[in-house]
């Protein structure tokens, strides 16, 4: 008897083994089809309907980028631990070129790594992901009478960064940033936008850049 149960475990495991194998092959090949934008949305909806594929994250995906990497996209987002590109577009090794920094912001050296992922991998798409509940936007909100320079030197950094972004001096102007929380967080995700935009081997590339915002109590992943 327990022979047969143990059996029929192996044949029930051995289908939906298989069954699950079939669709993500399915949905790999169907993403061949897929513009790049369309990857990533398609593969939040994945993520946020709880059905996953997690595509190239195996041994075979290991060696095939062991020479070299070819993402299809620029994903510039916060170092936040609840933000992970990976996971809330369901892509895996190989995929995307992933800079990270407290608040998503664009310094020269980020600029040189757009710029690296443009020229020497022929990244054709630039996504910069910010995100519901971003400390460095909060901290740029709360910040009374330049408190962070009188304790944290380089914390002080970011939020000066961000409190010297235009569209956030605009924002601010319109509805103060204290009551415009969201509108803070678009108006710094709109600034890294733009600074992108401007550069002239993104111009000259002609790439796309589009702007997204990820809510951290939802998992889903909204263009602005």
């Amino acid at each position: 008897m327990k022979t047969k149960i143990t059996i029929l475990a192996f044949i029930v495991f051995s289908i939906i083994f298989s069954i699950l194998s079939c669709n993500k092959i399915n949905i790999t090949e169907a993403n061949k089809n897929l513009t790049s934008i369309e990857k990533l949305t398609e593969g939040n909806k994945r993520f946020l309907d709880e059905k996953s594929i997690h595509p190239h994250q195996d041994k075979q995906s290991i060696l095939a980028n062991q020479d070299g990497q070819k993402p299809f996209a620029v994903i510039i987002t916060c170092s936040d631990s609840r933000v992970s590109p990976e996971i809330v577009f369901d892509q895996g090794i190989g995929d995307l070129f992933v800079i990270r920094n407290a608040g998503n912001l664009i310094s020269d050296i980020d600029m040189g790594s757009i710029e690296y992922a443009i020229e020497h991998l022929d990244a054709k798409l630039i996504v910069v992901l910010g995100h519901t509940e971003c400390g460095a936007v909060k901290a740029y909100i709360n910040d009374k009478d330049g408190a962070y320079k009188k304790h944290f030197n380089h914390i002080d950094n970011i939020v000066e960064t961000i409190s010297q972004e235009k569209e956030e001096i605009d924002a601010d102007k319109t509805t103060p940033k204290a009551t415009n929380y969201l509108g803070a967080i678009n108006a710094n995700i709109k600034h890294s936008t733009k600074l992108i935009q401007d550069n002239p081997i993104v111009k000259e590339h002609k790439i796309q850049i589009v702007s997204m915002r990820y809510d951290v109590h939802t998992g889903k992943v909204e263009q602005l």
